[in-house]
């Protein structure tokens, strides 16, 4: 059988949209949409059919065929007692286990040292604007799902990236006053 730390992500992701009700992977593919999920999972409309199919054939999540109300037949996808625990011990470990995250900047600042210094503290400052920006639009969002009565732990999911953000907002802060002094 299946160890169940050795799902991916995409597949947790998947799960747990199975574990809400049995969905059709158009309604997986709508709630991944509406959701904004493709910036914190790996499922695409792809990759929705490809998982399903491995994770049925792991007997992770099972099928049945439904008639729509046009009479047309679609396959809905139910998580298994199996897959249930599978995902319980997956989210035990995601929400225990902190992980550094990928994140092209540092690509971009590693070898900084390429561009002239001008360049480079003007890049950074742009950077910095839309730092801001993307806290405040993180600061409406949450004004809007609060107005919406959203659950506390799915507005909480909604917002930590503006934590994150207020970080790096504090490293920028930090970081380009020395660049600036040295360029005088």
């Amino acid at each position: 059988n299946m160890d169940p730390e050795t799902i991916s992500n995409a597949e947790a992701a998947l799960l747990g949209l199975l574990a809400e009700k049995p969905k059709h992977p158009y309604q997986i593919e709508k709630d991944v949409e509406y959701r904004e999920m493709r910036t914190w999972t790996d499922l695409s409309m792809s990759s929705i059919y490809k998982l399903l199919k491995k994770l049925e054939d792991q007997d992770l999540v099972s099928s049945e065929i439904a008639l729509t109300e046009d009479n047309r037949a679609r396959k809905i996808y139910s998580i298994s007692e199996a897959g249930r625990e599978c995902l319980e011990i997956k989210l035990r470990a995601l929400l225990r286990r902190p992980e550094v995250l990928k994140d092209p900047f540092h690509l971009g600042i590693y070898n900084a040292d390429i561009l002239k210094q001008d360049e480079l503290i003007s890049c950074l400052e742009f950077y910095r604007e839309s730092v801001v920006e993307m806290i405040a639009g993180y600061g409406r969002l949450k004004d809007f799902l609060t107005e919406q009565n959203c659950s506390a732990v799915r507005l909480a999911v909604a917002i930590r990236p503006a934590y994150q953000w207020e970080g790096v907002l504090k490293w920028l802060d930090e970081f380009l006053p020395g660049l600036k002094a040295e360029l005088k």
